[in-house]
């Protein structure tokens, strides 16, 4: 009996490491759908939007936590922890060697330096972040049935944008269609991974040979890709 109970579980062990693999692997897909098919004003949900928005930042700090987190990552620093060491053994009476308050301006002098440098570079941060933010782009509304004006912040996974020559472009996307006669479009990775040189990308096979004007409100394909991870050179996805 004991043996034939070992062999069960023996049987049954590769069945659920299967199962394990497949759920990891669907936890590294996203499916994303058009946002023209839901009508938010009628109650139709969209299942697009448990998904982060466009919006950029890179700062590290807010008002109220960069006093604390500042002095932690200073305090990281082994030079800082022994002066500040050094210092405060001056206020016992014993080993004092010269006036405590003396010996804590020197640490307090470079404590107080340092954050100001860490807080101006995190407000050039949020003035860039602030800039590509509020940068123009045409997304396509369903209500009035043509491409508007908004925000990049306001941009949401399964929107329809229509890009312009020389646009900054912060946002994955796909490429449904182009101007281009071959259906070619250049973009520029600079600031990405440093390179200046152009790189070309295509329009999606399926949409290739299309003839006619792409129209938004006739998509109705399902995208399943992989999530957003830091591989600029491939991108893994069907239709």
């Amino acid at each position: 009996m004991a043996r034939s109970g070992d062999a069960a579980g023996m049987s049954e062990a590769p069945k659920v490491q299967r199962k394990k693999k497949k759920k990891s692997k669907e936890n590294k897909t996203r499916t994303v759908h058009t946002n023209l098919l839901y009508d938010l004003s009628k109650g139709e949900e969209n299942p697009n939007r448990h998904y982060a928005n466009n919006k950029i930042k890179t700062t590290k700090y807010t008002v109220l936590s960069f006093l604390p987190k500042n002095l932690f990552e200073q305090f990281h620093r082994f030079a800082n922890v022994y002066f500040v060491f050094i210092a405060l053994l001056n206020f016992v009476p014993v080993v004092n060697a010269f006036q405590p308050e003396l010996a804590l301006a020197p640490v307090v002098f470079i404590l107080s330096v340092t954050a100001i440098k860490d807080l101006w570079e995190d407000y050039r941060r949020h003035r860039s972040d602030k800039e590509i933010n509020h940068m123009d782009c045409l997304v396509f509304s369903r209500a009035e049935r043509r491409y508007l004006e908004k925000y990049w912040k306001e941009v949401r996974v399964g929107d329809f944008i229509r890009l312009r020559c020389n646009e900054i472009l912060p946002a994955d996307v796909l490429l449904l269609s182009s101007s281009d006669p071959d259906r070619l479009c250049h973009i520029e990775t600079a600031t990405l991974d440093g390179e200046t040189n152009l790189k070309q990308r295509q329009v999606v096979r399926s949409f290739f040979d299309l003839d006619c004007d792409f129209d938004p409100l006739k998509y109705n394909s399902v995208i399943e890709c992989e999530k957003p991870n830091n591989d600029l050179n491939r991108f893994r996805g069907y239709m």
